[in-house]
């Protein structure tokens, strides 16, 4: 037994060959006639007609061999990208990772969705597709996902805020300099006009008074300290100011410099390369959206806050890249 186990091979090869000996010998005995020769006569066909030609059943075989099977899956599941019977499914190697843009998880353009390129039917195998204008409209594909418009359509647009962009910041001192409190108790503050001279460029006020030659008044004071880079506790206490005609408030630290609510910023619309200037406060249209009012509300050195004036929405404009045309 021992043997047979390790010759198994051999033995089945031995028995499948003494079989095929057996069903030889009983054809041949199974023909043979009385005096001993073999008969190899055959027997007269029943029926010579050939079957009638059926062109239903090639043209029927004919359709499903060209085209998809129907049903094999939902139509309506990424336009026919899960493939067919006889389609395989498409990958993307990104990053020596094979990715399933279908199913997979990985974003092959993040943060745009896979789903999303290929409802819109965009090329996500195209490494550069997250920046490229789909449908001309001066926005990019990036763009029009974050906007949640439809890239292939250049009626659908992101708003033209989308486009401004802060070239330069023109910023001017603001008259008022919050130099103390001498009397360390809150109630009297020193301020300095830079813009006049004599006794009037110091004066002392204490809260809800007017400064004179300037149309503010002072309506509150915090107190505060922190501590530098060097590790030194340093005074950066606030004055808060109000104008009394435009009511507008203006925050001053001690002995720090702060912007004039007059200063300027120049922006840029990218998509029809008008240039403009504009002051803090000021009202403004861009097109190509001239019907919606804008409003500037505040400005620094690396971005703006623009307004829109018909439901108070706020938008960030940051500043416009160096390389930029």
């Amino acid at each position: 037994m021992e043997w047979v186990k390790q010759k198994f091979d051999v033995v089945i090869l031995l028995l499948a060959t003494v079989l095929l000996a057996v069903n030889a010998g009983l054809i041949i005995s199974a023909h043979l006639s009385p005096d001993g020769q073999v008969s190899l006569a055959l027997s007269p066909a029943q029926d010579a007609t050939l079957p009638g030609f059926n062109s239903q059943a090639i043209h029927r075989a004919t359709v499903l061999a060209t085209k998809p099977l129907e049903g094999l899956f939902d139509a309506s599941d990424s336009a026919g990208e899960r493939g067919s019977l006889f389609v395989s499914r498409p990958y993307i190697l990104k990053e020596e990772k094979l990715i399933d843009p279908i199913e997979g998880d990985d974003k092959l353009h993040p943060p745009i969705d896979n789903s999303w390129l290929i409802k819109h039917g965009l090329d996500y195998a195209d490494l550069t597709i997250k920046d490229k204008d789909s449908d001309n409209d001066g926005f990019s594909n990036l763009e029009e996902y974050l906007a949640k418009t439809d890239p292939t359509d250049k009626k659908a647009t992101p708003p033209s805020l989308n486009k401004l962009k802060l070239v330069s910041f023109d910023p001017k001192p603001f008259r008022l300099e919050f130099k103390g409190d001498p009397s360390g108790e809150g109630k009297e503050f020193q301020l300095n006009l830079k813009d006049l001279k004599g006794n009037a460029r110091t004066q002392y006020k204490g809260l809800n008074d007017q400064i004179e030659g300037a149309p503010y008044k002072i309506i509150k004071y915090v107190p505060k300290e922190e501590i530098n880079d060097r590790g030194v506790t340093v005074n950066v206490s606030e004055l808060v100011v109000e104008n009394i005609t435009t009511n507008e408030t203006i925050t001053l630290v001690y002995n720090k410099e702060t912007n004039d609510p007059t200063s300027f910023g120049t922006f840029r619309n990218l998509l029809t390369g008008e240039q403009m200037t504009l002051q803090k406060g000021a009202e403004f249209t861009l097109k190509p959206e001239t019907s919606v009012k804008l409003k500037l509300i505040d400005i620094s050195n690396t971005n703006a806050q623009i307004q829109d004036v018909s439901n108070g929405q706020i938008y960030r404009v940051l500043q416009i890249d160096s390389t930029a045309p």
